[in-house]
C-alpha cells in the first residue's frame, strides 16, 4: 500500500487506547480503582499527570517499598524513561521482574518485552515467550499481542500462523489496535485463518477508529484503489491525512497525490474534519498503573 507499519514503541504511554488504541495517546488519564468507588487517587499518579516527576518517584518509591506492586511497576517505568531519574534499563528490569515474580500481569509483559528486546537483560525469545504466555493467562492483550508476534515471524517457537491469529484475535476482541491491524493483514491475505476480504476490512476500520497510524493509511488506500471498497478520493484523503498527522511518510506521499485530484473546497472540508475528529477512548485494563 506505499508505507510501512512501525513496530510498537516499548514505553508508549497507553493511558488511553484511543481508537486511537495506541495512536493519539491521550496524557493524563490517570485514575484508580479507588477513585472509581469514591475513594482518592494514588498521590503519585496525580504528581505524574501534572508532571511532576520528582514527586511522583518519591511516592512511588515510598509505596514500592511498603510492598505495593502497582507502585513498584511504576517505579519501573521512570528508571525506563529517566522521569524523576536518571534512565536505567537494568533497575527498570530489576523492579518489573520484582512485580513479575509476584504475579503483576502488567509486569510480567514488560519482562517478556525488555527479554525479546535484549534491554536490560540478555536478549532471549525462548525467555520473552515464557513471560508473554504468563502475562497473557493473566488476560493481559499486550502480551496475546506479543505471543502472536512470536508466533507469526517464528521467533523462540515455531512460525505458526493460526495460532498467530488466535493471539491476535483475543487481544483485538479487548480493543488492541495494533493486534487489530496485524489480525486484519493476515485475515486479508488468508494466513493462518480463511482469507476473508470484508473481515479483514472490519478490523482495519476498528484499528483506524483507534487512531492507529498504519490502519488509517490502509483505509484510505483502500478507497482509493476503489477495490475491497468503493472508490472514494474524499474518504481516502480524509483517512490519509490522520495518518499523515502522525508521520506516516507513505501516506502523506498518497495523500498529496489526492490534492491534484480534490477541489480546493474539498480539501479544505476535509482538513477541519480531519481536525476535528477524535478517537474513541477505552479504559486501561488496570488503572493503578503508568501504562
Amino acid at each position: 500500500m506505499g508505507y510501512s507499519r512501525p513496530k510498537g514503541d516499548f514505553m508508549k504511554l497507553q493511558l488511553v487506547r484511543s481508537s486511537l488504541g495506541m495512536g493519539a495517546l491521550a496524557m493524563g488519564m490517570f485514575a484508580s480503582n479507588a477513585f472509581a468507588a469514591g475513594g482518592s487517587v494514588s498521590p503519585g499518579l496525580v504528581a505524574y499527570q501534572k508532571g511532576d516527576y520528582v514527586t511522583a518517584f518519591r511516592d512511588f518509591k515510598a509505596a514500592a517499598d511498603s510492598g505495593d506492586l502497582d507502585a513498584t511497576y511504576n517505579l519501573g517505568v521512570m528508571y525506563f524513561k529517566g522521569q524523576g531519574t536518571d534512565r536505567d534499563q537494568d533497575e527498570a528490569f530489576r523492579l518489573f521482574r520484582a512485580a513479575a515474580d509476584q504475579g503483576h500481569v502488567q509486569a510480567e509483559f514488560r519482562v517478556g518485552e525488555m527479554r525479546e528486546k535484549g534491554w536490560g537483560a540478555a536478549p532471549s525469545f525462548a525467555e520473552a515467550q515464557r513471560w508473554y504466555q504468563m502475562a497473557a493467562e493473566g488476560g493481559d492483550p499486550d502480551a496475546e499481542e506479543g505471543l502472536g508476534q512470536l508466533y507469526e515471524e517464528g521467533y523462540g517457537v515455531d512460525k505458526d500462523p493460526k495460532r498467530a491469529v488466535e493471539w491476535y484475535r483475543r487481544a483485538a476482541e479487548k480493543g488492541l489496535a495494533d493486534a487489530e491491524f496485524r489480525l486484519a493483514l493476515l485475515t486479508e491475505r488468508g494466513q493462518g485463518t480463511s482469507k476473508d476480504q470484508m473481515e479483514a476490512i472490519r478490523w482495519y476500520f476498528a484499528a483506524a477508529d483507534q487512531g492507529y497510524a498504519p490502519a488509517e493509511a490502509h483505509v484510505g488506500a483502500l478507497y482509493l484503489e476503489g477495490k475491497a471498497l468503493p472508490q472514494d478520493n474524499q474518504k481516502a484523503y480524509f483517512w490519509l491525512t490522520l495518518a499523515t498527522k502522525q508521520n506516516l511518510r507513505g501516506a502523506e506521499r498518497q495523500r498529496n497525490e489526492l490534492i491534484k485530484k480534490l477541489s480546493k473546497d474539498d480539501i479544505t472540508k476535509l482538513e477541519v474534519q480531519a481536525a476535528a475528529w477524535r478517537s474513541k477512548a477505552l479504559r486501561p485494563s488496570n488503572p493503578n498503573i503508568i501504562q
